[in-house]
């Protein structure tokens, strides 16, 4: 399991007079405090450690509770960084970097066994590598720039299920414990469709892909198969008509715009008789909306998500 306490059983002591006394200027603002550890495990002031080279540690405690310690060689990352889990001293994830060049990234479980490792190879080529939370692989990849090139993805018993051979094929994503959650086809490098699974097997949604961004008509499913929704998307946000449905017949329909509703709601009784018309504008209820039953029609009016009467939002809407 990898933790950081040896050094924080050193530098803590440090962390309370550096913020109970006068503190450096915080690197960011989610820092609180800071402190400076010389490359010979010395505590020192911070002017100090800079007139001595900047050689050493920076410890900092965030105000999320993550406590990120910094490796610097005269003044350059050199070295590993690491961040700890909130409120723990277990690593969450860790930089490695030479002369402040980032090579390699490696991601852990809660329990300290690792997840995710990041290979940077060059500033165009990296490759990375994935773990079960049992240690067995899940995944071994190769990137060039943001082009998938190739891919083996595993199962939890170890043998490979799908992959990626020149820029093509399939890749099989699961979650530490090898819960199916989605796969993905992959067409010169880039992810063309995704299909997402529910817990007991069964597809919840197929999304397509143009040029890495959402675009098309995506459709999710209920876990016994019937469908939820039909959604326009255009450049990663949904664009256009959004058709719900529940028990295989359609509920309602709405339309979006730059991902917001936007437009009339038509909401329907047993799928066919129109039961409401809601007015929406860039996500809220903005404008009349009306309540049908049988010949009865009744009028709400809505100014920016509040319910008000017609003369309140005649009064609001000049203003």
């Amino acid at each position: 399991m990898k933790k950081i306490s040896s050094l924080l059983s050193l530098i803590m002591p440090l962390l309370v007079v550096v913020s109970s006394c006068t503190p450096p200027k915080p690197s960011t603002d989610e820092v609180i405090c800071e402190a400076y550890v010389h490359r010979y495990g010395i505590p020192l002031p911070p002017d100090e450690w800079s007139a001595r080279g900047q050689n050493g540690h920076v410890v900092s405690l965030q105000k999320d509770g993550v406590v990120v310690t910094k490796c610097y060689d005269q003044g350059i990352l050199h070295g590993t960084t690491t961040y700890s889990f909130p409120y723990r001293e277990t690593v969450q994830r860790d930089e490695v970097y030479e002369n402040g060049t980032l090579t390699q990234e490696n991601f852990y479980y809660k329990s300290g066994l690792p997840f995710k490792q990041v290979t940077i190879h060059s500033p165009d080529r990296r490759s990375v590598v994935c773990w079960f939370e049992n240690g067995a692989p899940q995944s071994c990849e190769e990137y060039e720039g943001i082009l998938l090139t190739n891919g083996d993805y595993y199962n939890f018993t170890n043998q490979i299920e799908s992959r990626v051979d020149g820029a093509q094929g399939q890749r099989t994503c699961r979650d530490g414990q090898g819960q199916l959650i989605y796969i993905d086809d992959i067409d010169n490098g880039q992810i063309i469709q995704r299909t997402a699974y529910h817990q007991n097997g069964t597809p919840s949604s197929y999304t397509p892909y143009v040029n890495g961004v959402i675009e098309g008509y995506r459709k999710s499913y209920h876990p016994n198969g019937e469908p939820a929704t039909v959604e326009e998307w255009t450049n990663h946000k949904q664009q256009g008509w959004t058709v719900f449905y529940e028990n295989g017949d359609r509920i309602s329909e709405i339309q979006y715009q730059q991902g917001y509703k936007h437009g009339i709601e038509r909401r329907y009784r047993d799928g066919e008789t129109l039961a409401q018309e809601l007015t929406w504008e860039k996500g809220r209820k903005h404008g009349p909306c009306y309540t049908y039953l049988g010949n009865a029609k009744q009028t709400d009016w809505y100014f920016d998500d509040r319910l008000v009467n017609k003369v309140q939002f005649d009064v609001m809407s000049q203003q």
